[in-house]
């Protein structure tokens, strides 16, 4: 059996940073993330504390990653060409994309967003890199939102993130005892779309 490559080392410790944040991002939202130590996230994960430690220099960390990876899934659907200009295809595109991502990992969207709402969250990742994401975001709405010549294009940020983010939250309700069927969802889908396109 051949030694293995430098590509190879970095492939298996991307997938086990992969398998440690899914583990803390499913304890993160049923446990608390204040109730979860190191100890008990390694133990969840599979790995001594020790080793986690060589993942992630501390809890916060693992959270700041987890959430930036997933912020990071949204910028791609959201500006998928990396160019920081939104155009109107590109906004249904993210529409349509960001509605099936919640539909199809809705387990993961569901633990994502539980965990981004618990007190102290938000506070720990004000310095941390993911609310580039956020500012990126907000900047390119409201500059598309301007350029359509919307009377006032910060109230259309605000409510198309509401209408996002708000079915975000319904899917927490509502899961697993409340299913809403996909005509209905692709009629909500296309009522923002008619919004804003």
């Amino acid at each position: 059996m051949s030694p293995r490559t430098q590509k190879q080392f970095e492939e298996m410790r991307e997938s086990r940073r992969q398998q440690i944040m899914e583990a803390a991002l499913k304890m993160f939202a049923t446990e608390g993330y204040g109730h979860c130590s190191i100890s008990k996230l390694a133990s969840h994960a599979g790995i001594s504390k020790g080793l986690m430690y060589n993942y992630f220099e501390s809890k916060e960390a693992l959270l700041a990653a987890i959430i930036e990876h997933g912020m990071n899934d949204i910028m791609d659907l959201f500006d998928p060409d990396h160019d920081g200009i939104l155009e109107s295809d590109e906004l249904v595109v993210f529409i349509r994309k960001v509605f099936a991502a919640m539909r199809n990992h809705q387990e993961y969207w569901i633990l994502f967003i539980s965990v981004i709402l618990q007190p102290g969250v938000r506070e720990l990742l004000i310095d941390k890199p993911v609310f580039k994401y956020m500012e990126q975001f907000t900047t390119m709405l409201l500059e598309y939102f301007e350029k359509k010549g919307f009377e006032d294009p910060y109230l259309e940020v605000l409510t198309l993130s509401a209408l996002i983010e708000g079915f975000g939250v319904l899917l927490i309700y509502a899961y697993p005892t409340m299913q809403i069927p996909d005509e209905m969802l692709q009629k909500y889908e296309n009522r923002i779309i008619d919004m804003y396109k």
